[in-house]
């Protein structure tokens, strides 16, 4: 099995992605600290807020299901991750979030489609 990894990018997302309440705002970034601490590298709070920016987003379009402008269209009885057009999401989110390591946002964005959509 193919394992994922550990980026400072996609260890921030994968712990917003859970974040549906600001009251959890604390909690999440105390768990993202925990985690960046195995990286080695300095938290930051910029960093993590434009993950958040880009979690919103995500979520905001992918939640449109086949009303999104990304839902090419379903491709069987049940939802998949095929139903959007991953790289135009890629192309159009890239131009907005160029810091964001390109594998991390390609993954950024299968996990957000897996979780947001087929789920």
């Amino acid at each position: 099995m193919y394992e994922r990894e550990e980026t400072y990018d996609f260890i921030c997302f994968s712990e917003l992605a859970y974040e549906w309440d600001l009251a959890d705002k604390a909690v999440v970034e105390s768990k993202i600290k925990r985690r960046i601490n195995s990286l080695n590298v300095k938290y930051n709070q910029k960093r993590v807020n434009n993950i958040r920016s880009l979690r919103h987003e995500l979520f905001e379009e992918i939640s449109l299901g086949s009303k999104s402008k990304y839902f090419i269209n379903a491709k069987g009885k049940f939802a998949d991750i095929g139903d959007f057009n991953l790289d135009k999401m890629y192309i159009d989110y890239k131009e907005r979030y160029t810091e964001i390591d390109n594998s991390d946002l390609v993954n950024i964005i299968e996990f957000a489609v897996y979780l947001f959509y087929v789920r």
